[in-house]
């Protein structure tokens, strides 16, 4: 619960780190742009919203909530820029007022409604919204938090649930949208609110947002499908025309608005109310725009832009993208993980890798994939954690195709990353690092739990269809009726032997909400387990409903 005073506070710190965090993402979101019009300007559109928003802001005085969000509002009205800034725009608005009148407490409960606002304000500015865009990841997101109402979750955790639920939702996108699928990337205007949300979350966990550790988004195949295209566009006779923006004074009612701009364009969006509107479309004639416009009242802040010269200007462009989004770790080791499960890369991330692989749910990335993941760093050394044996192949074969001095350490499972990355010294050459994690590698067990997909005998033993088994190192380690049981029956064994840490990574589904209770089952079975001994978090590993690992004396 906080004052007024305070959670005003709150709320422009988690705003604010959100544009620092975006401002590290804004050429990647660009590489993703291709729809409506693949002119590469997404990620610029929305940080300069973000930026516009905040510069209005900064000089101005604000008692309480109700004060900064009001304006808030009014600074969003006005700086919004681009298709997606627009939309973007509404979305603050819609946040601000709904927040401006329930300034009582900051809890669950308005923080869901707020969003579930914004989600309102920002559909009711589109002519015809589309599914797979910015606006279905903000819908799902509002679902997310409607869906969490009546329980006890803070603020940090609520907001790292929204995280996790974007994240998903942006990975849903290319199957919503043909033309992202077919071009290999996810939206990028749902990829900037994955961005945003994330990086109001740092906010609420301490973390710099201008230092911690990224994994960017690219489209696949190095952007050839975005390439493709472009190339096709250019060889028919469809037309992209001009990007339209400007504000306009008129006492016209805003769904007369409406109805004369859609008529002259396409991706229209309109934001805004008597007197004020500020309008965006993407039109062949712009003068017809503008010409109308001046007949309905007065007009500022026109922006005309050709998107056939911007959608020209990305073809060729990757290789500069890449160049501005390098991570510079000069004098240093720089350490790569490849992971799967969002919670495990969050993970990872705090525990100080400076670039995360995201393996897939398959944990099988290509080589390209971790070629382009290491020609994002300059660094001294690069020590690469494989994580699975299946990958160290592909990382191998990666590290022969690189001019980077890069290590490869072979550890089979994520147990075995995360155990190694807590003792990794940037100070030390890569070759150093695994000399060190080699020698730790035996130490480490790793436990799996889950439910077996099919009847078969292992070691002489039957295991039904669904039976709960645990496993180690690909031998059967026990099984029980169910998994919590068989679980607590694995750290009951681990505990009677010479045990220095046990982390428990949850997975297949389990949640925040299932912490509290392992952690009460532990203690309900186990009442003289040290809590120093062992810690339970949220991995979203595929596969495994436990995933742990157990560091030995």
């Amino acid at each position: 619960m906080y004052s007024k005073a305070t959670a005003a506070d709150i709320f422009w710190g988690m705003f604010s780190s959100a544009v620092i965090f975006f401002r590290r993402h804004v050429d990647a979101i660009n590489s993703l742009n291709v729809f409506p019009v693949p002119d590469g300007d997404t990620g610029t559109n929305m940080y300069g919203t973000l930026e516009g928003i905040q510069s209005r802001m900064r000089t101005v005085e604000y008692a309480d909530l109700r004060e900064l969000t009001d304006l808030l509002s009014q600074a969003a009205l006005y700086e919004g820029r681009g298709n997606s800034g627009i939309i973007l725009s509404q979305i603050f608005r819609g946040l601000a007022e709904y927040l401006s009148v329930h300034t009582s407490e900051v809890d669950l409960e308005i923080i869901s409604g707020a969003i579930g606002n914004a989600r309102v304000k920002a559909f009711d500015s589109v002519a015809e919204p589309t599914e797979g865009t910015m606006l279905t990841v903000l819908s799902d997101v509002a679902n997310r938090a409607d869906s969490l109402k009546g329980k006890e979750i803070s603020l940090k955790n609520l907001f790292k649930l929204l995280v996790e639920e974007a994240q998903r939702s942006v990975d849903r996108t290319p199957e919503l949208l043909p033309i992202l699928k077919d071009s290999g990337v996810v939206d990028s205007g749902g990829y900037g609110i994955e961005v945003i949300l994330e990086g109001m979350a740092i906010f609420l966990t301490d973390t710099d947002p201008a230092t911690v550790p990224i994994m960017l988004r690219r489209p696949a195949g190095d952007g050839t499908g975005v390439e493709k295209l472009i190339f096709d566009h250019f060889g028919s006779e469809d037309e992209f025309g001009y990007c339209t923006q400007f504000i306009l004074d008129t006492d016209q009612e805003s769904e007369t608005i409406g109805t004369l701009f859609q008529a002259l364009g396409t991706s229209t969006v309109i934001i805004g109310e008597i007197p004020t509107y500020r309008i965006h479309i993407h039109a062949t004639d712009p003068g017809a725009v503008l010409t109308k416009a001046v007949e309905l009242g007065s007009i500022a802040s026109v922006s005309v832009e050709n998107m056939e010269v911007q959608s020209k200007e990305r073809l060729g462009s990757s290789e500069r993208t890449n160049k501005a989004s390098k991570i510079d770790l000069r004098g240093q080791t720089a350490l790569i993980s490849i992971v799967n499960g969002s919670g495990i890369s969050e993970i990872t991330r705090n525990l100080g890798v400076d670039l995360v692989i995201d393996g897939g749910v398959d944990m099988n990335p290509s080589v390209a994939d971790i070629v382009s993941a290491v020609e994002q760093v300059e660094a001294d050394s690069i020590l690469l954690l494989t994580n699975d044996k299946n990958v160290i192949p592909a990382a191998d074969q990666a590290a022969e195709l690189v001019i980077s001095n890069i290590v490869i350490l072979p550890t089979e499972t994520q147990a075995e990353g995360l155990e190694c990355i807590v003792d990794f010294d940037p100070y030390e050459s890569a070759f150093k690092n695994k000399e060190m994690m080699v020698n730790l590698i035996p130490l480490i067990k790793t436990i799996t739990i889950f439910k077996s997909s099919r009847a078969v005998e292992m070691n002489g033993q039957k295991v039904d269809h669904m039976q709960p088994i645990a496993m180690i190192n690909g031998e059967l380690y026990g099984y029980a009726e169910n998994v919590d049981d068989l679980f607590v029956k694995v750290v009951e064994e681990e505990l009677e032997k010479s045990v220095e840490h046990i982390t428990v990574l949850l997975g297949n589904g389990l949640t925040n909400e299932d912490v509290p209770r392992l952690e009460k089952l532990l203690k309900t079975n186990l009442p003289d387990l040290s809590e120093d001994i062992i810690e339970v978090h949220v991995g979203d590993q595929p596969h495994y409903d436990y995933l742990i690992s157990v560091l030995q004396n």
